[in-house]
């Protein structure tokens, strides 16, 4: 009789977790998904703003943000944002290495078609000085 209970409060407590986890109605909408940031000088820093809104019918909570690389730091809301409004990932980018990059920014928030992808792109502009270069590692 006592495995009854234990099974019957398990499967309602497993229902109402996955009933929680489908209703929810928080969605992201991202202004532009990609920035391109052009040609950038050799060591600055850059920023960018991706603006984004909740159309989603609950509050949206962005859990998390990941980049694909230390290169690029993300900041993000800590307080969920209300239906109807909007908030921002901000990015920034060292350009400390020359050259052409493309850097991914993962953006997992609570809502079912999480996780969605942003990407910044651009060229790091040589120094003058090559020797600059070489030691700088």
């Amino acid at each position: 009789m006592n495995n009854k209970f234990i099974v019957s409060f398990l499967l309602f407590i497993l229902c109402a977790c996955t009933t929680s986890v489908s209703t929810n109605n928080a969605k992201i909408s991202f202004l532009e998904k990609s920035y391109d940031f052009g040609s950038l000088a050799y060591r600055k820093e850059a920023g960018y703003s991706f603006q984004f809104t909740n159309p989603g019918e609950g509050p949206l909570v962005v859990l998390d943000v990941k980049t694909s690389c230390g290169c690029t730091v993300p900041a993000w809301p800590d307080k969920p944002v209300k239906p109807g409004g909007s908030g921002e990932i901000k990015v920034k980018y060292d350009a400390a290495h020359p050259g052409v990059f493309h850097k991914t920014i993962t953006v997992y928030y609570n809502g079912k078609d999480s996780p969605v992808e942003l990407t910044i792109k651009g060229e790091v502009a040589y120094p003058d000085d090559l020797e600059e270069i070489d030691h700088e590692e």
